[in-house]
């Protein structure tokens, strides 16, 4: 048995394929099925089973694209999916090629919730796929379906912990689905993707922690926003999303037809802050590509609104289209490198930033009104005096009401800053961000 994982950055999510003897399968894979088919093809195994440990809230999950080419989806029993697939109960095993998955219901993260023991061609458990259940140093969030439901789901996923940290050896490995980067963590994680339970035991406070009660103040003591697309992922990955075969390619427009487009969608430059802040496409929303893109997509604009993509190349628009297809966007209308853009000749604009130093004065002298867009939790963590505290997150909903006349942006780096600003430059506010640096900076002597 071998175990590769796939791992995309924008989501903090990993996937995995398991390969046996001419036999594999894929555990909770992302909707861009490429990869997980060429290391298939590579190891000279055919794709025949698609395993989901729960029903996703952060992505689209690509096997309704594997079962089109001939994969049998299993999932949890009590997911509800409305697709073809075969559902899987506590304790039913799965055998292909010599390997056996074993389902393990872990509810906590969902209800439904369900982890597979990897069991090799000799007997032995070598890793746990958990999912949500168990993260590297963290546990999954058990607050996703609302407050009704979160404290009864937070019992569960420590329970949950219990049970795996009893049904595994210490050398074998974890392997969650979340990671650093996905807003499915209840807790930040460092760079590591799988580990060994007995690192697990010793830095887990889902598995470390004294009690009930002290891994319940840990894990719920201050949650980070939910993206704003999570509430349609959950409906689209029970009936099954739309099979397209690859992500779909964007079209290269024109400067007149972008120009045109303008007029009618929404235009969102992904090159860096510091490019667009020095010249961009007039009224374009700023929204650099980062590993957090993808949660600031679904803040700012509806859900698979249609849009275009300014971009500094062709490589770049199909990364960030693929991305936006990871997560139901499907409607990019096209894209144009920006260059094109200031060689035909077309008016760019510029947005007025601050640095660290001039940011102080203003907060210092209360020159202007200061916006603090950080998350909730992170001003319930550390506030800083003098600023409104107007989560990005919220912005929508905030943007109308913002100070009227000239205010200053901040966040933790500025990137949430730039976003703000050309947001509220669109709607009509006069906002300047601080391009690079944050709170913490301006606390600062």
């Amino acid at each position: 048995m071998r175990i590769q994982q796939f791992v995309v950055e924008s989501l903090g999510d990993s996937s995995y394929l398991v390969i046996g003897q001419g036999e594999a399968a894929v555990v909770d894979p992302q909707r861009d099925v490429r990869p997980f088919i060429e290391a298939a093809r590579a190891a000279g195994v055919s794709i025949r089973y698609v395993f989901e440990t729960h029903v996703h809230n952060d992505y689209v999950s690509g096997g309704p694209e594997l079962a089109a080419l001939g994969a049998q989806v299993i999932a949890p029993a009590d997911a509800r999916l409305t697709f073809p697939h075969r559902p899987i109960r506590d304790g039913e095993e799965v055998a292909f090629g010599g390997v056996t998955l074993r389902a393990v219901h872990t509810p906590g993260h969902t209800y439904e919730h369900t982890s597979y023991l990897a069991i090799d061609e000799e007997g032995a458990i070598k890793g746990a796929f958990a999912g949500g259940a168990l993260l590297i140093g963290a546990a999954g969030r058990t607050d996703l379906l609302g407050p009704a439901h979160t404290e009864k789901l937070t019992l569960l996923q420590w329970e949950s912990a219990q049970r795996l940290r009893e049904l595994l050896a210490p050398l074998a490995e974890v392997l969650p689905t979340h990671g650093a980067g996905s807003f499915c963590s209840s807790a930040g994680t460092g760079d590591e993707r799988r580990a060994p339970l007995s690192v697990e035991l010793a830095r887990n406070p889902a598995l470390n922690s004294a009690s009930f009660e002290v891994f319940r103040n840990l894990h719920l003591a201050a949650p980070a926003p939910i993206p704003g697309y999570y509430q349609h992922m959950a409906p689209i990955n029970r009936r099954g999303a739309r099979v397209f075969g690859e992500p779909p390619i964007p079209e290269l427009l024109s400067p007149g037809e972008l120009r045109s487009l303008a007029a009618a969608i929404r235009v969102v430059d992904v090159r860096s802050r510091a490019d667009f802040a020095a010249a961009a496409v007039p009224g374009a929303l700023e929204i650099e590509e980062s590993t957090s893109m993808l949660a600031y997509v679904g803040w700012l604009l509806p859900f698979d609104s249609p849009l275009a993509l300014v971009t500094y190349d062709e490589s770049q628009a199909h990364r960030v289209t693929t991305d936006l297809f990871r997560i139901g966007y499907e409607q990019v209308r096209g894209y144009l490198p920006f260059h094109l853009w200031t060689e035909a000749g077309l008016p760019a604009e510029a947005m007025p930033f601050v640095g660290i130093e001039e940011a102080r004065e203003i907060l210092r002298a209360a020159k202007l009104p200061v916006l603090d867009v950080r998350y909730r939790n992170e001003h319930q963590l550390e506030r800083l005096p003098g600023t409104i505290e107007l989560p990005l997150d919220e912005l929508p909903r905030w943007a109308e009401r913002a100070p009227e006349g000239r205010s200053l942006i901040v966040c933790a780096s500025g990137q949430r800053s730039a976003m703000a600003a050309s947001f509220l430059r669109a709607h009509g506010r006069e906002a300047v961000p601080l391009l690079e640096g944050g709170a913490s900076d301006l606390r600062s002597p």
